[in-house]
């Protein structure tokens, strides 16, 4: 509803705003056809009282005329531009009254322009005129006032078919704004009639929720007061309840408890016996364990050993024989280097003092037999050269296997170190794995002490289990907590006997942790 008054608030407004628009529009059209009449028969006047002035300066009254005429041309212009900004339309020129413009500036052009052809039109024909009068001598006045008065006519017509014009389009377009505004006051009416139905469903409505708040409220006092009375009664028949449970709890539990009692004295003794039966056994495989243990041990310790004893001496037996072959090829090629240091001294010096005396020999460029006999001499001593020092690189080559035999040892010696280093780790390993028995052994201890535990725990539900099926089946039939048997245990036969004879009772409900 408040959307509704909005709307019809706006469109009050809308109605005042076009009533005025519509005052101002008939204001324009009054103002500007006054504006136009009075200056037309003004100039028309001016025209016939002062025909004598224009015939001395035909020219300068043309344009006197031009300007009077143009003069309310302007003015019609100006408000033909108010009433286009007003009403957002208006005719531009004679020829198209309808069209519409944003500015009133083209009405102003085209009347300039009508005004500015006129003005072209007699200036021409003045020239015209000229030339003929010139030629035919002095024209006569009565002529030129005719078509001077005729020109005024013409142009008068002119300017009142624009003004026709320009009228017809603002009626035209008051015609609309009033189409316009009987629209809107019929949307104000339909607009109005709607609110006033719609505030009276609002009232309507308004009437119907509060009367569904007040059935609201006595059907919530009555909830209220239902919901209480029925806790209370509930609280009672709980306490009640409560009362009956705890008497005959307290009854089963005291017979319940002299059965456990009993039943727990006689298992106390059969778990003695079956703990000493289980530790005697326990006893005779640790011996057993020990007894293997110590002889598998005590035969990886003995493969160990000879293995070590074996891989010693065949490392000592080649250590020794590398070495007796490095000490004698040492030795050997020790005596070969010098023997051949010796000849190699010789044979230089030979071969110096050869080198001198044929340096003499050609000073003095004397050829004889001894001279040819040192030459071949000292050709046999190259070759002899040359095959010695064949021989020292043979040497070299011992010598650089020398070498690798050294290295071969030491890489031996590394071995040796790593053949120990092994046999170190083994030893570690063998007391891991001794350690690692002992603690198998304890775990194991610990282990037979958790399944003992766990054996007890298992005999202690079964008992229980069984304890509650005998309560199932001898129990009150009125008691209001009977215990329903659990879902996995099959129902089996199961024999009315005395408590102290049946086989099927368990101890106090004591947790095993």
């Amino acid at each position: 509803p408040a959307h509704v008054f909005h709307n019809s608030s706006v469109g009050g407004c809308n109605h005042a705003e076009s009533s005025c628009h519509l005052a101002l529009l008939t204001c324009l059209l009054i103002g500007s056809y006054r504006l136009c009449i009075v200056p037309l028969l003004t100039a028309f006047h001016g025209n016939v009282f002062g025909g004598a002035a224009q015939k001395s300066t035909p020219i300068k009254s043309s344009l006197l005329k031009a300007k009077l005429i143009s003069a309310p041309s302007r003015n019609n212009g100006s408000a033909t531009l108010t009433a286009a900004s007003t009403s957002k339309g208006s005719s531009s020129s004679a020829v198209t009254p309808l069209k519409k413009t944003n500015h009133g500036r083209l009405v102003e052009k085209t009347d300039c322009g009508t005004v500015d052809k006129n003005k072209a039109k007699t200036v021409s024909r003045q020239h015209q005129r000229q030339p003929s009068q010139q030629a035919k001598g002095s024209p006569s006045p009565t002529a030129a006032q005719d078509e001077t008065k005729e020109q005024i006519i013409h142009r008068l017509k002119e300017l009142l078919t624009d003004s026709n014009c320009r009228f017809q389009a603002l009626a035209i377009v008051l015609q609309q704004n009033l189409a316009q505004c009987d629209d809107a006051t019929t949307q104000c009416r339909e607009l109005s009639e709607e609110l006033v139905s719609l505030k009276g469903e609002l009232a309507c409505s308004v009437h119907s929720s509060e009367c569904l708040e007040k059935e609201k409220e006595g059907l919530r006092a009555a909830l209220q007061d239902a919901t209480r009375r029925l806790q209370e009664e509930h609280q009672q028949e709980l306490a009640d309840l409560e009362q009956k449970l705890q008497a005959v709890h307290r009854a089963e539990w005291d017979h319940v408890h002299l059965n456990y009692q009993e039943e727990a004295n006689k298992y106390k003794v059969l778990m003695q016996q079956q703990m000493e039966e289980l530790k005697a056994n326990q006893e005779t495989m640790k011996v057993q364990l020990e007894s293997s243990h110590a002889e598998q041990l005590q035969s990886v310790r003995q493969q160990y050993e000879l293995s070590l004893e074996e891989l010693r001496r065949v490392h000592t037996q080649e250590l020794q024989s590398l070495e007796q072959e490095l000490k004698d090829s040492e030795a050997a090629l020790s005596a070969q280097i010098e023997e051949l240091t010796v000849q190699n001294n010789a044979l230089l010096e030979k071969l110096a003092a050869e080198k001198s005396r044929r340096r003499e020999l050609v000073e003095n460029t004397q050829k004889d037999s001894h001279t040819l006999y040192l030459e071949q001499e000292l050709e046999s001593l190259k070759v002899v050269l040359e095959m010695k020092n064949k021989q020292l690189h043979k040497q070299e080559k011992k010598l650089m296997d020398v070498g690798k035999l050294t290295d071969k040892k030491v890489q031996l010696d590394e071995m040796l170190i790593k053949v120990q280093q092994e046999n170190e780790d083994l030893k570690a390993r063998m007391e891991r794995h001794a350690a690692l028995s002992r603690q198998l052994s304890t775990e194991q201890a610990l282990l037979q002490d958790s399944l003992q535990k766990e054996s007890k725990v298992n005999k202690r539900l079964s008992m229980e289990n069984e304890e509650l099926l005998w309560k199932l089946h001898n129990g009150d039939v009125g008691s209001p907590r009977r215990l329903s048997p659990s879902p996995t245990s099959p129902p089996h036969p199961f024999k009315l006997q005395s408590p102290r004879t049946s086989g099927f009772f368990s101890s106090p409900p004591v947790s095993p942790r």
